[in-house]
């Protein structure tokens, strides 16, 4: 049977020559980061016996995936996915065009990420990895996590897991970084790779939390292209959808859309603005707890 990383493979690479072309035909191959990949495989290996392990099999990504490297995932009672909007610092082309990025090199970056930053057994990034800047992931995504590792005290035979994906798989170069793109570049991805709906497939989160902002914006619209939501968005407690949501969406347990941790609020303080926010969304989910831990 295939691992999860291995379909998460092919159906990167049914896309990736497709994408490859229209970038080209349009003037983008070097003017936009590789799109953002995703895998499940932890080598377990430090930096320096990973990179000897690359050199030895160029195809190393794929062919060592085997189970028990994803089991972190896998196994875990609770599977969280978070989105962000775009890809930041990411994998890019090489600047000449003479040895293009492929599927493997971009899904290695991922998976080498886990490996260097990412706490398995507590689900959380360690702070002191992380680059400061990173809200994202520091304050946002680790932020509900301690919330979700609290909720299970009382399951102590329970894990959580969780991984992070964006809802724009393209973003354009700015500096070291990356940022938003246009809406005829949006257009390219979502003609040619239009990969997050398998991947919700493939991988089966039981929470889905978007931190891309809930007014409507093109992240919103992003959103819909991916995913069938049922009804209107819900609110939570007291709060403005304006801040924070539920949504009902198919094939999946639990989802909530909030702001981004960047967001910076006029006049408030936005750590404790953020906390009320995240608190609302964990309150929602104790409440549906026995539902979450119920396996079919």
């Amino acid at each position: 049977m295939e691992t999860l990383s291995e379909q998460l493979t092919e159906l990167y690479e049914s896309k990736w020559n497709g994408l490859m072309e229209q970038l080209e035909a349009n003037g983008l191959r070097d003017k936009l980061q590789c799109p953002f990949l995703i895998s499940l495989y932890r080598s377990g290996q430090e930096k320096e016996e990973r990179e000897k392990a690359q050199e030895a099999d160029i195809n190393w990504y794929a062919k060592k995936a085997d189970a028990e490297h994803e089991e972190w995932y896998t196994k875990a009672d609770i599977k969280i996915m978070f989105f962000g909007r775009e890809p930041n610092w990411w994998v890019r082309y090489d600047e000449k065009g003479e040895d293009p990025a492929d599927v493997g090199k971009v899904m290695a970056t991922y998976e080498d990420y886990l490996d260097d930053n990412y706490n398995a057994v507590d689900a959380h990034f360690y702070k002191e990895k992380i680059d400061h800047r990173n809200r994202f992931l520091l304050f946002g995504v680790n932020g509900i996590m301690s919330g979700i590792r609290e909720l299970l005290k009382d399951f102590p035979d329970k894990r959580v897991s969780l991984i992070w994906n964006e809802i724009s798989k393209l973003s354009k170069r700015k500096g070291e970084g990356g940022e938003a793109v246009n809406a005829f570049e949006h257009s390219i991805e979502k003609k040619c790779f239009h990969v997050i709906p398998k991947e919700i497939e493939i991988l089966r989160p039981d929470i889905v939390i978007f931190l891309t902002g809930p007014k409507e914006t093109k992240y919103c619209g992003y959103i819909k292209e991916n995913f069938n939501i049922i009804g209107e968005p819900v609110a939570i407690s007291d709060l403005s959808t304006n801040d924070v949501e539920k949504l009902q969406i198919e094939g999946v347990k639990l989802a909530y859309l909030t702001h981004h941790p960047g967001y910076m609020p006029k006049e408030e303080k936005a750590n404790d603005f953020h906390w009320t926010l995240y608190n609302t969304i964990l309150a929602d989910i104790k409440e549906n707890i026995d539902k979450l831990l119920k396996k079919e």
